[in-house]
C-alpha cells in the first residue's frame, strides 16, 4: 500500500438486522469515527484511515510503538465491545487493512458464505478466556502440607553421618516433589479445562504465554477460550470462580477474563493487498 491517501480499517462484520449503534464511538484514528459499511445482509464497522500511519511501512514502525498499540488495541477492542451488543459479530485481528470501499465489499462477496455461517454459529454467544497459573514453589510446599508424609520418609541418621549420600538423596527428594506438584499441575489443569467445557458450546486449547506476555505471575499451564451462550455467562464465569475457590489451598490461581469477540472460534478474512 502507498504511504499516502487513505484507507479503511475493518474491526468486524455483525448482520445487516443487528442493532448496532456505533456513531459515538471513538475509531482507532482520532479524527475519525466509525462507520457502517453495509452490503446484503453483512455490515462491516470500519474507519477511515491515513495510511501514513496504518500503512503497510508505517504499522511497522507504529507496532514497535508501545503508546501508539497500546492505543490502538484499546480502540479496537472498545468498537468490538459495542459490537457484542449485536446478535452476533465476527471480529477481524488488530489492523485489518483495506485500501478503499471497494477492496472490502470484494471481501465482503468472496468471503460472504463463510461469514454467514459464522454469524449463525455464533449468534448470542461471545467467548471467555481461562488462564491457570501456578507458583511452583508453593505448590510443592502445599502438597507437603497435605500429604503429612510419616517419620522417616525423609534422610535417616545414618544418612545424615554420610553427608554425600545425604546430599545425593536431598536432590532426589526435590527432584520427586518438582515432579509431583508438576504432574498435579497438569492433572488439575485438565480436570477444570474438562469441566468447563461441559458448561460451553466449544473450546480452543492454547499456548500458554511467557510471563513477559502475559503479564501474570507464575508459570501459566491452561491457556484455553470457551464460546459460551450469553444467557449462560453467569453460570459459567460463576463455576470457574468455584473452581479456583476448590483450590486455592494449592496456591493455583485461574485468571477468568469475558465476555470477549470470538476470536478463536472463526476464520478470520485477511486484509486486502
Amino acid at each position: 500500500m502507498s504511504e499516502s491517501g487513505n484507507g479503511l480499517y475493518v474491526y468486524c462484520v455483525v448482520p445487516t438486522t443487528a442493532a448496532c449503534p456505533v456513531q459515538d464511538v471513538p475509531g482507532v484514528a482520532p479524527d475519525a469515527g466509525v462507520e457502517k459499511l453495509i452490503d446484503g445482509g453483512l455490515t462491516a464497522l470500519v474507519s477511515r484511515v491515513r495510511f501514513g500511519e496504518f500503512g503497510s511501512d508505517a504499522l511497522k514502525r507504529n507496532l514497535e510503538n508501545l503508546p501508539w498499540l497500546q492505543r490502538t488495541a484499546y480502540a479496537h477492542d472498545a468498537v468490538l465491545a459495542r459490537a457484542l451488543g449485536a446478535e452476533a459479530v465476527v471480529p477481524f485481528r488488530m489492523c485489518t487493512i483495506f485500501a478503499d470501499e471497494a477492496r472490502v465489499r470484494e471481501m465482503l462477496n468472496a468471503e460472504r458464505d463463510m461469514l454467514l455461517d459464522a454469524l449463525a454459529r455464533l449468534a448470542r454467544r461471545a467467548e471467555w478466556s481461562i488462564k491457570m497459573m501456578i507458583d511452583s514453589q508453593r505448590l510443592e510446599e502445599a502438597l507437603r502440607r497435605r500429604s503429612r508424609l510419616p517419620a522417616g520418609t525423609g534422610i535417616s541418621g545414618a544418612d545424615e553421618a554420610a553427608p554425600g549420600h545425604a546430599f545425593f538423596e536431598r536432590k532426589k527428594l526435590a527432584q520427586r516433589s518438582r515432579e509431583h506438584a508438576r504432574s498435579v499441575a497438569r492433572t488439575t489443569a485438565a480436570q477444570i479445562d474438562a469441566h468447563l467445557r461441559e458448561h460451553s458450546v466449544a473450546s480452543q486449547a492454547l499456548p500458554p504465554l511467557r510471563r513477559e506476555l502475559s503479564g501474570e505471575s507464575g508459570e501459566m499451564v491452561l491457556n484455553a477460550a470457551y464460546l459460551v451462550d450469553r444467557a449462560a455467562e453467569q453460570a459459567f464465569a460463576s463455576e470457574a470462580r468455584e473452581l479456583a475457590a476448590r483450590h486455592d489451598d494449592l496456591a493455583i490461581r485461574l485468571t477468568i477474563t469475558g465476555p470477549w469477540a470470538p476470536y478463536n472460534f472463526v476464520s478470520i478474512p485477511k486484509e486486502a493487498t
